[in-house]
This record gives C-alpha cells, structure tokens and sequence, in this order.
C-alpha cells in the first residue's frame, strides 16, 4: 500500500485561533524549558520530545503553531523523554527498549521470519515479519499520529498506520485486536494492538513496514540493532 507522507500535520488539522504570539515560558517546578531553534515547528518540537502538539500547545498557551519564533521558551514536561535520553526515560510498558538514533523501538519482540527483499511467495518483501504470541503487545515504533486503521486490505488483516515527522510511516499488520483509531497522538512505545493472525497468514506474526516519501524502506536501518 502506497500512502502519502509530511513533516507535519495537513493545514486543516493545525489549531488556529490568532495570530498573537504564546507567551513566554516562566521556569515551573516539574517542567524544563526548551528554546526554539530556527526551522522549528510544534510538531518538530513535540517529536522531540516524545509529546503531543496538544500537549506543548495546552501547556504554553500557543494560540498559532505558525507563529512560534526562534528563541521562544517553551515549558516541556520533566516526564518526557529527552532528547537522545536512555532508554529508561521512556515510559510504559517497553520502559527497557532500546530506542534507535533515529528515534525508533522495536514494535515487539520476536525472531525475525522473513527479511526486507526476502521473497516470499513469489513476492520480494517490502518490510520483516516478526514471530509473535497470539495476544503479544504491539507498540508504536516511533511517536506520531495514526493515518490509518483498516481490516483486511490484500490480506494483510488488521492493520494499523501511524504518520511520523520527516516524511515517514509506520505499518502493522495481521494483528488481532486493534486499541487506536485514526486521529490519535501515539507516543513512542505506546500500546496500539495485539498480534494475531488476521488476514492471509497461518501463524501469529507482525507484518511491520517503514516507508519514507511513499516509498517502502529496510525497517532494520531505523530499528535499534539487537
């Protein structure tokens, strides 16, 4: 499946309400305080961070994320994961994950079946299948919001997607049960299902895909290596 890709949210999902500028950042017990940089957006900010944009936009009283100016302080909760932060920082159930320079955890654990270009029933594959346990959590590979939640499309089941920043997707299929809808803020490792074997397999797996600009990539090169 082909799907479009942005580096942030399209303009009808953007809150817009003036064009006054937030104010500025006052030091609070519990949060931190980060200065933006030139080329910055909320999006980009909350990325970072491993937030929502609701979340940096409620907490700073953004009332245009177009109008955000370099060196404006920005108040971040202490409990979000930090930039290139340990492992540890990031909270939930895969709190001992190992996340990747670019950002990414593993969706779940599981000895990898078929690799990226394998061929697979006459087929080369366009992302790595994971062995699972029917019912095993499935988490957000990286923080975003989710683009699609469908069933059974070309047999791959119970698929969802989720929209990064910086043109990427990530896709996950054949699961059984699905615990998001299209629209959610994911963060990084948040549960959003629970493999199964939906569609055309005949054994529980993880079907899990990367695309970059549309384009279908090897998800072991944004994956932590293991």
């Amino acid at each position: 499946m082909f799907f479009c890709g942005c580096a942030q949210p399209p303009e009808k999902d953007r809150p817009y309400i003036s064009k006054t500028r937030g104010p500025a950042a006052v030091e609070r017990p519990g949060y931190i305080t980060h200065k933006v940089r030139h080329g910055e957006t909320v999006w980009a900010i909350s990325q970072r961070y491993n937030l929502s944009p609701q979340t940096v936009i409620q907490i700073n009283g953004i009332k245009d994320v177009r109008n955000i100016k370099v060196g404006q302080e920005l108040l971040i909760p202490r409990t979000a994961s930090l930039p290139h932060a340990s492992p540890a920082s990031v909270s939930g159930a895969v709190a001992s994950a190992p996340v990747s320079a670019k950002g990414f955890v593993w969706p779940l654990n599981g000895r990898i079946l078929q690799r990226y270009d394998d061929i697979v029933n006459g087929h080369k594959n366009t992302g790595i299948d994971i062995e699972t346990q029917l019912g095993q959590d499935v988490f957000a590979s990286k923080g975003g919001v989710v683009e699609v939640v469908t069933e059974n499309p070309d047999g791959w089941g119970k698929v969802v997607v989720i929209r990064h920043s910086g043109g990427i997707h990530t896709w996950y299929a054949h699961n059984s049960k699905v615990f998001v809808r299209k629209g959610n803020w994911v963060r990084r490792g948040q549960r959003i299902a629970q493999a199964g074997r939906s569609g055309s397999v005949t054994r529980p797996e993880l079907h899990f895909k990367v695309f970059r600009n549309d384009k279908p990539v090897n998800p072991l090169s944004y994956l932590p290596r293991r």
